[in-house]
């Protein structure tokens, strides 16, 4: 996993890029990864279309709240992994100029003359999903989409290491995920643990949920909800959204299979 924390303006962010986006440049093969995959642009206005190859769940909040529950978790479907499709908008999910293996975090910038309180995306590491917690005008947008598994496993046991990203109250900040999926039992453990000099203090959030087909869900009387796919071939990558209703936390999740 890697953390990369760009400047809080055009002019650092621009710097950063410059730099390079550190050493996730190489991402194993994937059937289902489009040959030609779009070059992540900033969408224009208009087109809000919801059928797509990239599915997932989106919470849609007025900046600086949360959701009252996981049901306010919509569906949401994109033809470009790098654009979300939600509330009649089209939210780009990778800014032009700037790129990360892992994860990209920024706070208080202005790229292409768009302004964001809050920008927290995946990187190029996730070749079949996008997950994040984004500001975009006077709304916050907590999302996981992707290229939907086609070929599950129906046995095994396998272990997904990755980031997340949680939030409340109009603070968010990176985070650690960790899951186990048993495809012979149907069930998906783990947890997600806060970061080192995270701003969004938090005990483990802990999730255990039944495996139906490609996705996963919790028990409605959980305390942490939450709902989500498998992404890529053979489950390659597992991602999601969760509400903790204990901690008043909010967010989305990824990971990479390690085995």
């Amino acid at each position: 996993m890697k953390l990369q924390t760009l400047g809080l303006s055009i002019a650092t962010a621009l710097l950063l890029a410059a730099c390079g986006g550190g050493s996730d440049n190489t991402t194993p093969a994937d059937p289902q990864k489009p040959s030609n995959p779009q070059k992540p642009t900033t969408p224009p206005p208009g087109n809000n279309s919801v059928s797509g190859t990239y599915k997932g769940n989106v919470f849609v909040v007025p900046v600086g709240s949360m959701p009252g529950s996981l049901a306010d978790a919509r569906a949401t479907s994109s033809n470009n992994l790098a654009v979300l499709n939600a509330n009649g908008k089209q939210i780009a999910l990778q800014l032009p100029g700037i790129f990360s293996g892992g994860m990209t975090s920024m706070k208080g910038a202005t790229i292409n003359g768009q302004s964001y309180k809050l920008f927290i995306a995946s990187g190029s590491r996730y070749a079949n999903s996008k997950f994040g917690y984004i500001n975009n005008g006077n709304e916050d947008y907590i999302f996981s989409q992707g290229a939907y598994t086609t070929n599950m496993p129906t046995s095994g046991t396998v272990t997904y290491q990755g980031d997340a990203a949680v939030g409340r109250s109009a603070v968010a900040n990176t985070a650690i995920s960790s899951f186990t999926a048993d495809f012979g039992k149907k069930t998906l453990t783990g947890s997600i643990t806060q970061a080192a000099r995270s701003d969004v203090q938090f005990q483990p959030v802990n999730i255990n949920a039944t495996i139906n087909g490609n996705a996963f869900s919790t028990a409605d009387n959980a305390t942490v909800r939450s709902t989500g796919h498998f992404y890529g071939d053979n489950a390659r990558e597992v991602g999601g959204v969760f509400h903790d209703s204990s901690q008043s936390l909010v967010g989305s999740f990824g990971a990479i299979r390690s085995n």
